[in-house]
């Protein structure tokens, strides 16, 4: 009986414990709520209601120009000034998206200067918002400092502190209260979407996603010519705008289906597609075209990629002539126009704006919506991110050449060295600087520091973006591109060669390749090789002319080798196939003799010959360099 007792005193004393703990409550928060109640007066409440709306609907509204300007709000004069550094998306819109990168030239706005922006703004246009307080006739109202915004961007949200201290004084009752803080937080995810942008940008960077993407389109669409051969009498043109208008047209079309992995997509979403389902998940684009930028989660991030033909585009085709892109334009075009074989070898230069829109669809922070754009570089069908420049782009400057090439503004040095393994400095290279329609011949080059290295300094006339060319026998023309409207300091890789003028051909019959014979009076041919690893080509005919010596790099090198041989009339043999070659070869070497299949037959027989020329060319040898 006497622990029955205790057990239920002790019972007792718990459950008085537990009552005094949650009086004590709440007397804390009946005091907690009585100390703001005296802050927040029922006087000064709509005062502090009205101050606290409008920081929220002002910072909104510096949150939303900033999204859709690519993070500014207010842009540098050299934004400003320049209409080739930003999109805009119409003749009117006050819309505009700085490019993050072009022209060699980085404007990624970093998240101090977005707060920053969101701040000015704040500060700048709080004012208008609240009216000097028209809306409060009952209260006399002064501004005892000065304004001052603070805003942090956190991992879900924007907050906004804001120190603006009043002094409020009531004209009914004369009752005088002040106020001095504000605190506003915005479910916006900015820095979660501005963070994204950068992974975006950066993995651009680093991989040339979509620069390989334009490369795919060229090569993939059979209305954009880049390399073939024809047996036909007929010559084949094609119009630089029309190609260009092409690309356009594919650039719309398929950038919208690039899609970041980790990111909110449909792989249900209809694509037509021949060879199975008409979703994305079974179509091409969800093999080569979704874009693993990082390991991260995007969860409830929308972005999407746009181009539109309305939008610029610098665009060159190489070998063109006045807007007209021809077989045979280049050097073997004079010989092969006898036996009706058409050869072409195209490559484009393209620069154009893409704009990537990044759309939060967090339920808890509400949908907002963040562009920005950077210019896509391609420079002979290959990703260049560094200063991209070319003749055709360039404006026409007013004046004679003489004029322009004396007016000179900054010194540049230019280095000049060997584009080998050794990378050797080389001296007496021949300079030519070429600016628009002006060529201005720069002098040559020098051994600097009693040989320690090879170049000049001089003064270069103004240009955004010129070209610099150098010359020098024994080497392969060496170019880059440059600005002179600051001083600066470039190095010109030429790349050692060896040229020959002595070079044969040896037929072998298609039927008995060990029978080896000489080429007939009436019969001709054209020699192409072209580096595997770089864009080097040389040409050689036979009979051998003059200036059609055979150029080979004085390095260790893979060459594609393509021979036709013809005679008056028609083709009947040829060559095609994979060369390599060591700088000791190459050096003590003398003469080139080439190996070539002869097929003589019908049209048809010759087509077919034509087409499997690789697999054929495996029965004779290789070239051979003889010493």
């Amino acid at each position: 009986m006497m622990h029955k007792k205790r057990g239920q005193a002790a019972i007792f004393m718990v459950a008085a414990i537990i009552i005094l703990l949650l009086g004590a409550l709440f007397f804390y928060t009946q005091k907690a709520s009585l100390e703001k109640a005296e802050l927040i007066s029922p006087e000064t409440a709509p005062v502090k209601n009205f101050i606290d709306a409008c920081i929220s609907n002002v910072a909104a509204q510096a949150i939303t120009t900033l999204g859709l300007n690519g993070g500014y709000i207010n842009f540098p004069d050299e934004i400003e000034r320049n209409p080739r550094s930003y999109l805009q998306l119409g003749p009117v819109s006050s819309i505009k998206n700085p490019y993050w990168w072009y022209e060699g030239i980085e404007s990624i706005p970093s998240e101090s200067f977005i707060v920053s922006q969101i701040e000015e703004y704040i500060a700048s246009n709080l004012d208008s918002c609240i009216n000097d307080f028209s809306a409060f006739n009952q209260l006399e109202v002064r501004q005892k400092g000065n304004l001052d915004v603070k805003v942090t961007l956190n991992e879900n949200d924007v907050t906004v502190d804001v120190s603006y201290p009043l002094e409020l004084t009531n004209s009914l009752n004369s009752t005088t209260i002040m106020l001095d803080s504000f605190k506003e937080t915005l479910p916006i995810r900015l820095k979660k979407v501005y963070e994204t942008a950068k992974d975006i940008y950066d993995s651009e960077k680093r991989s040339f996603f979509l620069e390989f993407k334009t490369t795919d389109l060229i090569s993939m669409d059979e209305s954009i010519p880049t390399t073939g051969i024809e047996t036909s009498c007929s010559e084949k043109i094609w119009r630089v705008d029309q190609v260009q208008q092409k690309l356009k047209r594919l650039l719309n079309a398929n950038l919208p289906y690039i899609n970041i992995v980790g990111s909110e997509f449909d792989e249900n979403v209809y694509v037509p597609n021949p060879f199975g389902e008409d979703t994305y998940k079974d179509s091409y684009y969800n093999n080569h075209y979704l874009w693993q930028i990082t390991d991260k989660n995007y969860a409830n991030l929308k972005v999407s990629f746009a181009y539109e033909e309305g939008w610029p585009m610098q665009f060159n085709a190489r070998p063109s002539n006045n807007g007209i892109m021809r077989s045979n334009a280049k050097k073997s075009q004079g010989f092969l126009d006898f036996f009706c074989l058409h050869i072409w070898h195209f490559t484009y230069d393209a620069v154009y704006p893409v704009r990537v829109t990044i759309t939060d669809n967090d339920p808890k922070s509400g949908p907002f919506q963040f562009n920005f754009a950077f210019m896509v570089s391609v420079d002979h069908n290959q990703p260049r991110r560094e200063n991209f420049a070319s003749t055709l782009f360039e404006q026409p400057i007013l004046g004679n050449q003489e004029e322009y090439c004396n007016d000179v503004v900054n010194d540049i040095s230019i280095y000049t060295r060997e584009n080998s393994t050794e990378q050797k400095d080389i001296a007496h290279v021949n300079l030519t600087f070429i600016c628009g329609i002006f060529s201005c011949s720069m002098g040559e080059t020098d051994w600097l520091s009693f040989g320690a290295a090879a170049g000049l300094t001089k003064a270069f006339p103004y240009c955004v973006n010129g070209i610099l060319r150098g010359s020098k026998e024994g080497f392969d023309n060496g170019q880059i591109f440059m600005q002179t409207e600051t001083p600066g300091t470039y190095t010109l890789y030429l790349k050692p060669i060896k040229e020959f003028q002595d070079y044969e051909i040896i037929k072998h019959d298609f039927d008995a390749p060990s029978a080896e014979s000489r080429l007939d009076v009436n019969e001709k041919a054209s020699i192409t090789i072209k580096s595997v690893q770089g864009n080097f080509e040389t040409f050689g005919v036979i009979p051998v002319e003059e200036d059609f010596p055979i150029k080979l790099l004085n390095d260790d090198q893979e060459y594609e080798v393509t021979i036709y041989l013809s005679d008056e009339t028609s083709i009947i043999g040829g060559y095609k196939g994979a060369w390599k070659v060591s700088s000791g070869q190459v050096a003590d070497a003398k003469k080139i003799i080439f190996h070539v299949l002869e097929k003589q037959g019908s049209d048809d027989e010759t087509a077919l010959f034509v087409s499997g020329l690789g697999s054929y060319s495996q029965k004779v040898p290789q070239p051979e360099l003889i010493g």
